[in-house]
């Protein structure tokens, strides 16, 4: 079958013509096979992810003469793999140098590693992990279609551990002059604190703060009760001087009683703390 009828009808894939599809495979499977005789292990490993990439690439290829350039190409490919298992030293040469990166694209990937300046040494560049190019990346994101670079054609950058540094807390001695006594916050809580040991200035500030936010929320309620027994009197006035004027004042205190409300749990459940830690000071 003459390479001219492997396509009868363009803009169509190749595995549904099988006029395309037969020598496209049947070349594909001697290739890999070829590939699988050669005695070094970088010259199998370059060739089987070489013939892969490049079947992959154009796979979708639609052109009656694109697809017949390419077809040549992998029939002079297999010719110059068989010549190279032969003994032919030209063509053996030639697939060294490309499986040890001395010309092709794995020559380009090592000089842009080599000028490459890696700011994070622990960082591996992208082209280690896959050294196609960009269109194939594109067109086949996933790993397992990545071809990643031998270890024996690059160095691998030193890495750099550095060990995290445990901050351990401070172990005072015990000494004399120092007293462990307990002590009862206003909410009802017990601490163990050593007299005689200054406090770390953290917990003072935490302690200042809570303490600060404590009696500001005391203090807002107290005032709120000031201001309800301030609007009931002054309804209470009203209402005897004229009834009218009584009616007038309603709704003054749905906002004060509101926020009375909101605060109320807090203040109750602060009351019983205060009662609690009062009786366990008595016993």
């Amino acid at each position: 079958m003459s390479l001219q009828r492997l396509r009868y009808r363009p803009r169509r894939p190749f595995w549904q013509l099988p006029q395309h599809r037969l020598p496209v495979l049947s070349l594909y499977k001697t290739l890999l096979i070829l590939s699988k005789t050669f005695p070094n292990d970088i010259h199998r490993k370059y060739l089987y992810f070489a013939i892969r990439e490049k079947f992959r690439s154009r796979r979708y290829e639609t052109s009656v003469a694109s697809t017949i350039k390419h077809l040549k190409e992998a029939q002079e490919c297999r010719l110059t793999l068989q010549k190279a298992l032969e003994g032919d030293k030209e063509s053996f040469q030639h697939i060294d140098d490309l499986a040890w990166g001395r010309k092709g694209r794995l020559k380009q990937v090592l000089e842009v590693l080599k000028k490459k300046k890696w700011k994070k040494r622990q960082k591996i560049h992208k082209l280690v992990y896959d050294t196609r190019n960009v269109q194939s990346r594109m067109s086949d994101p996933h790993r397992v279609y990545r071809v990643p670079l031998d270890p024996r054609l690059y160095k691998v950058p030193r890495v750099r551990f550095f060990r995290k540094k445990i901050w351990s807390k401070k172990k005072h001695k015990w000494r004399e002059g120092l007293v462990k006594y307990t002590v009862v916050t206003q909410l009802g809580y017990r601490l163990q604190r050593i007299r005689g040991w200054r406090q770390p200035t953290w917990i003072s500030m935490m302690m200042n703060k809570r303490i600060r936010q404590h009696q500001k929320r005391i203090d807002r309620y107290r005032e709120l009760e000031s201001y309800l027994e301030m609007v009931k009197g002054e309804k209470l006035m009203l209402k005897t001087l004229n009834p009218k004027l009584g009616k007038e004042m309603e709704g003054f205190d749905i906002l004060i009683l509101q926020e009375m409300k909101d605060s109320k749990k807090f203040y109750e459940n602060m009351m019983k703390r205060e009662k609690q830690a009062k009786l366990d000071g008595s016993v």
